[in-house]
């Protein structure tokens, strides 16, 4: 960019300031309630370019809320000064250069409706039930008259058909809402079709209607769009079925052979169960069950979205059909079983599955942008906008039988936020995208909204902020939220970036889009294709060449040099709507002259914009680049045939008429492939530049990397089930005809802990949400709310339950017959317990009837011990729960040999309050109780022996209060040599065994791991669980249920936890990360309800002994890099063990510090914790750590021995000698929702599990060590390796490693 434009730019942008300055002087502008603003950033409309320029200028300055820019400001734009970053914002942030004209619906002044509806005035809708033949397209008449017709009078389409202010949210009370508060889904002038209407006051109109999931009305208006008037309401119509499963979506899976089948339906997850049935054509037919998504309204960042534009977008169901044979011909329909038993079927439809990669067969693919849709019956609302949308349909859908494979890059149908609108472009692409693949790219139409972490901070999505396009198409991204992905198809490798995020060196996606480049075996897939929406390089598109660019700002500085260097053959974009084609090119220079006929290396790529697909066009410039080969002002699309490894021809074709205007062929052998070219020649290993660590890192990427870490946590575990319920919106709607029975009402009478409740109730008004709330204490109303302003009153209740379950979830009859019971698990937790029906779901709960008091005969008993190792080998602490405080009762264990005589080792008692919480929920609506943890020593005990005790409490008046009696091994002396057995896991949290559905699709295997090591117990010595404990998350509650489910493990052998994100961070308390993972729990409910050996609690890193082994166990969510605390205690740990002794030296840790080929961590180009081995690796490998073990990540996987990112041993399952590195292993699978894989093998990664399970160390004795993951689900062996060596082995010197002759101190 010239200094001459800088230094314009600045100018104009201090004269808008100056402007907005006086503006604010003269006048603080109208403050407009929320359906009639259309407010950016909290400044109003401030129109034009001064809005624009001074919002991104005040969100630049003061909070850098786009995450894009944060990473800009960081360092991601090298050697970018000052002055080039601001006219950058400028340029890219404020307005999009490309005009592509209002959405239709954006002109009409809802808002400002009136009511001047007319007796003499009607609309006629027939035929009033539509698709009786299971169409899903119908087209309905109307007729209609006016008593006072004019030209600009027209008919809206309103669907739901109830479209007054009785369906406006109500966001302001003090504000009545307007007339009508929902645009219609399309529209048209009522002289459409009746040119005399203006003379006659009479009309008809044909209009077509597709299934939406609710039914339609027709409205008449006067006075235009600017000011319309409701002068008639038609009667309504529905389809037969508006629920039915419509408009399949195919899309390639993540591997080769799998095709994935998304639909939308009106069927919701509590409704029917969505699947698709399907097989070979002709063949056996098998069901493959469908996943679920659905937004609300407040997944939408702004207006229209989330005002005008918003209507229920249903159910998207997507499934996936795997191991398909490559080019068979498949049948399938979409399918729901309702919960009544009966079925709903889609028509059936067929696809051919895809070719194996690198296969020898004609590959037929189309590509364009920018399509939109349009209206088949002439809605005028797509005049002039998307006005080559149908011809571009009708033409793919003629010429289906010769096209494979659809990729439509980004601006996908210019909703712009109504939502209607995706339902209607999912109809017209229906016929394509039911047949072949339908693969998307992300446009600034989708994505792109202000303070959203979009790269550009424009408002062109209409509030969709990506939401839509995420949801209603599937692709196989590893983070749909990161829309960028590859795919292969035969002898095709797509790489699809996502130009609404940031693209540049040093970004994640860069990292994705080399390792998608890099990692093609070129032998195989010959044809690599670059795909985006956005010009990331050369167009003459009339506003790119006003700015002096040809290009996106930016676009191709730092991608043209990977094009380049792995040859990319061909990149095509959209964004521009225009066909334009360059020459193969590199530099801005031409590398080959050919136009028509390549042979050999095309010593460049062939840059293609292929924004044509439908939406209005974009004027080129009048000067001819010398780059550019051939252009068309018109509507259009490409295709690519690959007629095998040497031959493909490029087609240019024209909407109108599917005829061919240009082309290209490429013929070349693999050699030319391999061929060195400028700043290009052939690399032996795919992406070692993705997987060569971090080591370097500098301040600025230092900097970068904190805030990519502490905002906002990479791991979405899904939220924490009690927190769905709105238990501060419930209300009382007591009914003398509903109740709850509870029995038995006492509890524990032979000294049980836990006790099964059977409950009957009954509602006059049942519905299908209707939920039980079990509350404890049994007295829930607002009398129990703490008082924090005397001046309010609290809420109803303030208290969440400790768990529900649906009414009819063992009573499918319920909905009918208002009649249903429950059998429910309770634990002893200090207090009573009641049960309180609600009707209007989770969102919305109202008391309908609550039960009689049910309570264990004692409370207060002692319950659920959990041992843990002291400080020293031969001690093992005993902590329990009671209800008896200090100055109640004193606390104590009696234990001693089995068999021989007991001793009393009296308890220290630890508690808690509210304020003890760091914020809510923990400090709100999730506090209960925590009642008394206690924790006694037990000491000088004899190795190996088996000791019993059990849990007491003296009474003040002299009573004692006993437990049942429990019995434990102590731990061998340091260095035995004796059968060692050890299980080591994370991320468990708790499951309910009566089948609460708090925790469905939370922590689904957590009971299957407890059942399992419960089975196994007599071949267990010591557990780790290494961090995410029980994710209570502030529900206090659930500690308790945690302890309870672990007790029988607990109880019996040493249970050694570690600290993870559930349990420690939160903003302000001195976690590294500043999330609030804990809700409000910042560490207290795990420092005190577990004990460990740490010199400080609240520092959670700590060392023990197990007889020949040692563990190293870090806290991850405490700084652990080098110059820190942690640091020196993790090289004192490792350094200080006697290996003769304790040969078996292992570190522990929550977050993956290592190697993991987790998908959040992949696509962060890290594949561990940012920072997390670049200080520890040199530890481990001085140290010689066998076995790194962790968490965070839910699933299991090993790698090789390692060190500095290089298998230092090949072996996989016998190790022999030195490793000369560490294996590392993620064992986070316990319990908690699994975390896929990146589809990127590493060369490290030796095994992958995406299941349930968890890990057995065996030490026979001191020369070998068996390593052995099991599944939870059968406790049966997947993958083990072996260690065996001599205590030489140790001593022996690798790279970066030799013992030192004297111990650390």
């Amino acid at each position: 960019m010239s200094a001459a434009r800088s230094a314009r730019e600045l100018r104009r942008r201090d004269r808008l300031l100056r402007m907005r300055e006086e503006e604010n002087e003269s006048e603080e502008g109208a403050v407009e309630d929320d359906y009639g603003s259309d407010e950016i950033g909290g400044f109003g409309e401030i129109s034009g370019e001064k809005h624009c320029l001074f919002w991104i200028l005040s969100c630049y300055s003061a909070s850098l809320a786009v995450e894009s820019v944060k990473v800009e400001i960081l360092g991601g734009m090298r050697g970018l000064n000052f002055i080039s970053l601001a006219i950058f914002l400028v340029l890219t942030t404020l307005q999009e250069a490309w005009s592509h004209g209002d959405q239709p619906l954006s002109k009409i002044a809802i808002h400002k409706a009136t009511v001047d509806l007319n007796h003499d005035a009607y609309v006629k809708a027939s035929p009033t039930v539509l698709g009786f033949k299971e169409q899903t397209t119908e087209w309905v008449t109307l007729e209609y008259s006016s008593p006072k017709p004019s030209a600009d009078d027209w008919i809206g389409v309103f669907s739901p058909a109830n479209f007054n202010a009785s369906t406006c949210p109500q966001e302001k009370p003090t504000v009545h809402p307007p007339l009508l508060c929902s645009a219609p889904i399309k529209y048209q002038f009522a002289n459409y079709s009746s040119p005399k209407y203006k003379d006659t006051g009479k009309g008809y109109l044909k209009l077509q209607l597709i299934n939406q999931r609710s039914d339609f009305s027709f409205a008449l208006f006067s006075g235009g769009l600017s000011n319309p008037k409701l002068v008639a309401i038609s009667n309504q119509v529905a389809f037969a079925n508006p629920n039915a499963p419509v408009y399949p979506r195919l899309a390639q899976g993540k591997q080769w052979n799998e095709m994935t089948v998304t639909w939308t339906s009106g069927y919701g997850i509590n409704e029917a169960g969505p699947f698709v049935e399907w097989g070979p054509k002709g063949g056996d037919q098998v069901r493959s069950p469908a996943g679920t998504l659905t937004f609300d309204r407040n997944s939408m960042c702004g207006a229209p979205a989330r005002t005008v534009g918003w209507r229920d977008p249903g159910f998207i169901h997507t499934s996936f059909l795997k191991e398909l044979w490559p080019n068979a011909a498949y049948t399938y329909k979409l399918g729901h079983k309702l919960f009544n038993g009966t079925y709903v079927w889609s028509r059936q439809y067929q696809f051919r599955a895809s070719p194996y990669p690198g296969q020898n067969s004609l590959q037929r693919v189309v590509i364009f942008g920018d399509m939109g849709k349009d209206e088949a019956d002439g809605s005028n609302e797509y005049n002039n906008y998307q006005r080559g949308s149908l011809n571009t349909t009708r033409e793919l859908i003629t010429d289906l039988k010769n096209i494979d494979l659809v990729l439509h890059i980004g601006d996908i149908c210019y909703a712009n936020g109504y939502i209607s609108q995706w339902d209607q472009f999912t109809a017209q692409v229906e016929p394509i995208a039911s047949t072949v693949p339908y693969m998307i790219a992300s446009g600034n139409h989708e994505r792109d909204w202000p303070g959203t972490g979009s790269f550009y901070g424009n408002t062109d999505s209409g509030g969709e902020c990506g939401v839509l396009a995420e949801t209603m198409f599937y692709v196989p991204a590893e983070n749909r939220a990161k829309f960028w992905y590859s795919t292969d198809y035969g002898m095709f490798r797509f790489c699809i970036a996502d130009t609404e995020h940031d693209w540049r060196e040093g970004t994640e996606q860069y990292k994705f889009i080399e390792h998608c480049l890099a990692s093609v075996d070129r032998q195989k897939q010959p044809w690599l294709i670059f795909l985006a929406h956005r010009v990331l390089v050369y167009s003459s598109g009339s506003s790119y060449a006003d700015e002096g660019s040809f290009e996106e700002p930016m676009g191709r500085e730092s991608l043209q040099k990977l094009w380049q260097k792995y040859k990319v053959d061909i990149a095509v974009y959209g964004h521009v709507h225009n066909y334009e084609r360059t020459c193969p090119i590199y530099q801005n220079i031409c590398t080959n002259e050919e136009k028509h006929y390549y042979k050999g290396p095309l010593n460049g790529t062939i840059h293609v914009v292929a924004g044509g697909g439908g939406a209005s066009l974009t004027q080129f410039t009048t000067l001819q680049t010398k780059w550019s080969f051939f252009r068309d002002y018109d509507y259009g699309f490409i295709k690519l045939t690959a007629f095998d490894h040497s031959n493909l021809l490029f087609e240019y074709k024209k909407s109108s008429d599917g005829k061919v205007y240009d082309s290209f062929r490429i013929s070349r052998d693999y050699r030319d492939i391999l061929a060195c070219t400028v700043d290009s020649c052939p690399t032996s290993v795919a992406v070692e530049s993705i997987l060569g660590g971090m080591g370097g890192l500098n301040l600025l990427s230092l900097a970068i990397f904190l805030v990519l870490t502490t905002l906002k946590e990479a791991w979405s575990h899904g939220d924490q089930p009690l927190s769905k319920i709105a238990i501060h919106k419930a209300t009382v709607d007591l009914n003398r005809d509903a109740y709850i029975k509870a029995s038995p009402t006492v509890l524990g009478l032979k000294e049980q802990t836990t006790e099964w409740v059977t409950l009957e109730y009954s509602s006059p008004k049942p519905s299908a949400d209707d939920w039980i709330g079990v509350f404890s204490p049994a007295n829930f109303n607002a009398s129990t709310c703490p008082e924090v302003n005397p001046r309010v009153y609290p809420p109803l209740l303030c208290s969440a339950p400790i768990k529900y379950q649906f009414a009819n979830y063992s009573s499918p009859e319920y909905k009918d017959t208002g009649k249903g019971y429950l059998k429910l698990q309770l634990i002893n937790q200090r207090s009573d317990f009641s049960f309180a029906l609600f009707s209007g779901g989770l969102s919305n709960p109202k008391l309908v009837a609550v039960s009689n008091q049910a309570a264990f005969a004692n409370p207060n008993a002692p319950v659920y011990p959990r041992l843990a190792q002291g400080k020293q080998w031969n001690e093992m602490t005993v902590t329990w729960t009671s209800g008896y405080g200090i100055n109640e009762a004193g606390a104590f264990v009696e234990w001693g040999p089995k068999g021989g005589n007991q001793v009393h080792s009296p308890a220290g008692t630890l508690t808690f309050d509210r304020n003890s919480m760091c914020g809510a929920p923990a400090r709100t609506v999730g506090w209960r109780d925590p009642g008394f943890i206690h924790t006694s020593f037990l000491k000088e005990l004899w190795p190996n022996a088996v000791y019993t005790y059990k849990l007491g409490h003296k009474l003040f008046n002299g009573t004692y209060v006993w437990s049942q009696q429990y019995r434990f091994r102590a731990s061998p002396y340091p260095g035995q040599n004796s059968l060692q057995r050890v299980v080591i896991f994370g991320d468990m949290g708790k499951d309910e065994a009566d089948g609460s559905n708090e925790y469905n699709n939370f922590q689904p295997g957590s009971l299957n791991t407890t059942r399992e090591l419960i089975r196994d117990l007599k071949n267990i010595d010591i557990v780790f669980h290494i961090g995410d404990i029980c994710y209570a998350n502030g529900y206090i509650s659930q500690w308790d249920q945690f302890t309870a489910q672990v007790e029988p493990i607990a109880s019996t052998v040493p249970y050694m936890i570690a600290s993870g994100n559930h349990e420690r961070d939160w903003p302000g308390t001195g976690s590294f990360y500043g999330n609030m993972d804990s809700g409000g729990e910042c560490g207290v409910l795990a420092e005190t309800m577990f004990y460990v050996p740490a010199e400080n609690r609240a520092k959670f890193w700590y060392s023990t002994d197990y007889g020949m082994f040692r563990f190293c166990i870090a806290h991850t969510e405490l700084d652990w890099r080098e110059g820190t605390e942690q640091y020196k205690f993790i090289e004192h740990c490792l350094a200080s063990v006697d290996r003769q002794k304790q040969p078996w030296l292992i570190f522990l840790a929550h977050r993956v510090l290592g190697y993991s080929s987790d998908a959040s961590y992949a696509e962060e180009g890290s594949f561990e914790e940012p920072m997390g081995r670049e200080s520890l690796q040199k530890l481990w490998q001085k140290y010689k750590v066998d076995i790194a073990v962790y968490g965070h990540v839910h699933n299991y996987e090993r790698t090789c021995p390692i060190y500095q990112n290089i298998c230092t041993n090949e072996e996989k399952h016998y190790y022999k000698g030195t490793l000369n590195g560490t294996i590392h292993v993620a064992a986070g699978g316990a319990g908690a929702s699994l975390s896929p894989f990146t589809t990127l093998q590493t060369k490290w990664s030796f095994f992958r599990d995406f299941d349930f399970g968890f890990i057995k160390l065996t030490a026979f004795d001191h020369s070998n060590l068996l390593f052995e993951y099991k599944k939870s689900r059968d406790g049966k062996v997947y993958d083990s390796f072996r260690i065996s060596r001599d205590y030489r082995d140790i001593l022996a010197c690798t790279v970066d490693s030799c013992p030192s002759m004297t111990l650390a101190s």
